[in-house]
């Protein structure tokens, strides 16, 4: 005959333990759960930044080496050595080194221009 108050009460009391498990554990949970988001996204965003800040210092490293003329220059030169240096710095790989150190430094130097991200 009772047995709707036993449920009520139930219900009830289900309420409350659910709101004080909300209170002591799901804030908590809730708080952390937000920073890591928010430490993700902060995180992704700074990599982001990163890859654009690259990119916009070796469009220009790229554009300022080519108005100089280093890399005709370098050309000239490398085509100005004898046969045999010039087969041997070939075979080691000589001209794709210095391509690529030139890219780097000028790279580097112009990562420090680029506002709020060089150093």
């Amino acid at each position: 005959m009772f047995d709707w108050v036993a449920t009520y009460l139930d219900q009830l009391f289900s309420f409350f333990q659910y709101i004080w498990d909300f209170i002591t554990n799901g804030i908590y949970d809730f708080v952390k759960d937000g920073l890591v988001v928010l430490t993700k996204a902060a995180l992704w965003s700074w990599y982001k930044i990163q890859i654009l800040a690259l990119e916009v210092a070796y469009q220009a490293a790229r554009e300022i080496v080519s108005d100089l003329g280093i890399s005709q220059a370098v050309s000239q030169a490398y085509s100005g050595l004898p046969a045999d240096v010039a087969n041997a710095f070939s075979f080691f790989g000589i001209p794709q080194a210095l391509n690529i150190l030139f890219s780097a430094l000028s790279t580097r130097f112009m990562l420090r221009f680029v506002p709020f991200i060089g150093r």
